[in-house]
This record gives structure tokens, sequence and C-alpha cells, in this order.
């Protein structure tokens, strides 16, 4: 008697595992870690092991292992050892293009990355190791290098935004009182967009928030993502309040925001 097996299109493996369809395509061509079957038109369909397989990939690299050393791993044939520093082998390359001032190869070097790696895994092993080496007190170049990194950061996000915010997916809003070309901004709605929403994104906030509501009851936005590194004052706290209630949307901070802001209205 022949057993059924569940066959999964690519689009509703990413949506079950995070991993979106460019960097399960990534994982096929390159590295050989998914052997999807094929409809008669080139569908690529996955079974439920090969779903197991993404989770365990996904298990590698949140260890620490970089995409290119993970298929032995999956084969056994070779012992991990934890790395004293977690990050993807792009970081020092990057690093060394940022101090160059080669804006283009930073660019590659970040749209590589994005390919590759999931990203939760991106934000973790290759956005922050790069922004806390910048940062660094000793960096006497630190202020030129964060220049360079955000305006590689923001070009490639807002470029790559605009082809996976789709607008069927679930309506969320991104706010901000800092600068559109603060990549913090894009990073975290890129992230949503990944995550299955459909973002809007509003920067450089100032003033009075009123007419706002109408536009988050017009598109029938429920959660609201506000990004930033500084305090708000006490009437951009009350105006956001009061949009909150009017709109009956949840609203995370996102960044030092967060934790100078705890507490605030229950977020």
């Amino acid at each position: 008697m022949n057993v059924e097996v569940k066959l999964y299109s690519i689009s509703e493996v990413s949506e079950l595992t995070g991993v979106n369809s460019v960097t399960l395509r990534a994982w096929q061509r390159r590295y050989g870690l998914l052997v999807p079957q094929r409809t008669p038109k080139g569908h690529r369909l996955y079974t439920d092991n090969d779903i197991a397989k993404i989770h365990d990939i996904l298990a590698w690299l949140d260890k620490g292992v970089s995409i290119g050393k993970v298929k032995p791993l999956l084969e056994g044939t070779v012992e991990h050892h934890q790395p004293d520093i977690e990050k993807i082998e792009l970081v020092e390359e990057t690093l060394s293009f940022i101090e160059q001032g080669k804006l283009q190869q930073v660019e590659n070097r970040l749209r590589e990355a994005l390919k590759l790696y999931p990203f939760k895994t991106l934000e973790e092993q290759f956005l922050q190791p790069i922004e806390d080496y910048i940062s660094r007190t000793q960096n006497p170049l630190k202020a030129l290098h964060m220049s360079i990194w955000n305006t590689v950061v923001v070009q490639c996000f807002v470029s790559i935004f605009g082809k996976v915010n789709a607008e069927k997916n679930t309506p969320c809003l991104v706010m901000s009182y800092a600068s559109i070309n603060n990549h913090h901004v894009w990073q975290q709605a890129l992230k949503l967009a990944y995550d299955g929403n459909y973002v809007t994104v509003l920067c450089d906030i100032s003033g009075k928030l009123t007419g706002l509501s109408s536009l988050l009851q017009d598109q029938q936005v429920k959660a609201m993502y506000i990004v930033g590194e500084n305090k708000l004052d006490n009437k951009q706290l009350a105006e956001i309040e009061s949009l909150i209630s009017e709109c009956d949307i949840t609203c995370e901070f996102i960044g030092s925001i967060k934790n100078i802001h705890q507490g605030e209205f229950g977020v």
C-alpha cells in the first residue's frame, strides 16, 4: 500500500520555517543542502523531511556555524567545535572594505549575506558584530565608518524591501522620530516584511500625529513599531498613547528606546 507523501511549495516552506525562498534556493544551488522534487513546470516541492532538515540547518547556524560548513555536519562526517565569536565568515571581509571606503564591495557582501542567511542569523552574526566593531571607543574613524555602513545598509535594505513588501500580507506600521536614513528603521521594516507583514514606514516624525489615525484605520493596521535610540518627550508619548487607544492597536518599541520607555502605557 502506497502512503501518500505530503508535499509543500517553496512559499509554504518559507512560511513554516521562516527562511525566505531566495535563501532556500541558494542553499540548494550553492551547497546542495536541499534536493526538492519538481513539478512538471519546474516548481520546487518539499517533504516533511526537507522541512526537518531546514530546522537542523537553522540550529547549526544558531551555533555560529557558517552555511558553507553545515553539510558535513548534517552528514556526521565532521565534529563541531563551538567558535569563540559567533559571526559569519563575511564579517571580516566586509569590515575591511568599510575601512577602505569601498561602498560597492560592502554592499556586495551585504547582499551575499542576505541571500545565504535567514534574517535572524544575519542580525545576530553579521549586522550586530559589524556595528559593534565600528562603534568601539578606540576607533578614531568611527563616525566615517558608521556613515559608510549606514549608507550602504539603507540603500540595500530599501531596494530589497520594495520587492518583498506585499500588500496581501498583514498590515503594520514602522514609525520613527529619527531620520529616514537611519538603517535601523529599514532593518526593522525588512525584518517585518520577511515575516509576512505589509509594512508602512514613516520616519522623521515631528509635530502632532493628527491624521495618522485615519491612515491606520484605512489600512487596517493593528500593530505599530516605534524604532529609535533617543528618549521621547511627554507630548510625544501622550500622542502615541492616544493613537493606541483610538485605533485599538498594539505598540512595540525597537532599539534603545525600548529600554528607555520600558513599561510605558503597557508596552
